[in-house]
């Protein structure tokens, strides 16, 4: 039972993971915390449901198709509300991300219902790693996890857009001077934690099975939980912290109770803020 939790907590963990280390590269660059981003994750889900159901296409064929989808609605809220909060108060990007979180919840219901959708897709045979049964979709989680993480390290690290998304991290105004394009920084930038976030829905979307247009508003709360633990645009830290959060989550579920499992991120939100409120594995230095 405990081997079952532990993979169940890294399988989870990683879909926190790979939602908010898009909210935290759009904080560290932006310096607003997009209420929004969980609504980035159920875009992603329901355009491969809809790639599924409307066209009968494969599950391999729909993720590319949800990437793209993500993208144009990147790109629209990019343009039109999250470059204008480059010298926004932010009071004032709080209450742009809740509006576009509420316009875009409220499409999803226009656009496909108000009730639970089943997603028909997916890779959900067992196979067999190190002598312990796992379905090939919490595997491919897992795997495309790492290879993302690995993959925005190093385009944070050694890119010339990861160089200027530092940059503008740590002085907008010096960026300004010396000629760096801020605005399309912070469009590639929430491009980029946009489809990041997309990409998770379309993971889950498997497993979860039902989705529905409210289903971005928890993972927003924990995407949060997560950034703080592991230090606000701190890539690695992020990753870990959100497998600390799924195996914590997985554990009080199987041997708490499932009703506390939620519970577990908010518990841990609060007591990183007052004991630990740079993370646990940051200290100064961003990114």
């Amino acid at each position: 039972m405990l081997q079952n939790l532990l993979v169940d907590g890294f399988v989870i963990g990683s879909v926190y993971a790979l939602v908010a280390v898009g909210m935290t590269v759009i904080l560290g660059v932006l310096g607003q915390i997009n209420f929004a981003h969980g609504e980035y994750y159920m875009a992603g889900a329901f355009a491969a449901w809809w790639a599924i159901d409307q066209f009968d296409l494969p599950y391999l064929a729909s993720i590319p198709i949800a990437l793209l989808v993500s993208v144009a609605i990147a790109v629209v809220i990019g343009y039109v509300v999250m470059q204008r909060l480059v010298d926004a108060s932010f009071d004032a990007g709080i209450i742009a991300t809740l509006g576009v979180s509420l316009v875009l919840q409220n499409l999803a219901t226009l656009l496909f219902g108000g009730t639970f959708r089943i997603f028909e897709g997916g890779w959900l045979e067992p196979v067999n790693v190190l002598g312990r049964d796992i379905a090939q979709q919490r595997l491919l989680i897992l795997i495309v996890t790492i290879a993302v993480f690995g993959a925005l390290q190093w385009l944070v690290r050694y890119s010339r857009i990861g160089k200027a998304m530092r940059a503008v991290s740590q002085n907008v105004e010096c960026c300004h001077v010396l000629g760096v394009d801020v605005r399309r920084v912070v469009l590639v930038t929430f491009i980029i934690g946009t489809v990041l976030a997309a990409l998770s829905g379309v993971l889950t979307a498997p497993i979860v099975i039902n989705i529905y247009g409210a289903m971005g508003e928890t993972i927003t709360l924990k995407s949060f939980a997560v950034i703080v633990m592991g230090g606000i645009s701190n890539v690695p830290g992020t990753l870990l912290a959100g497998w600390m959060l799924g195996i914590m989550e997985s554990l009080t579920a199987g041997y708490v109770g499932l009703q506390y499992r939620d519970s577990v991120a908010f518990a841990l939100l609060v007591l990183v803020l007052m004991w630990r409120p740079y993370g646990f594995f940051n200290i100064k230095a961003r990114y």
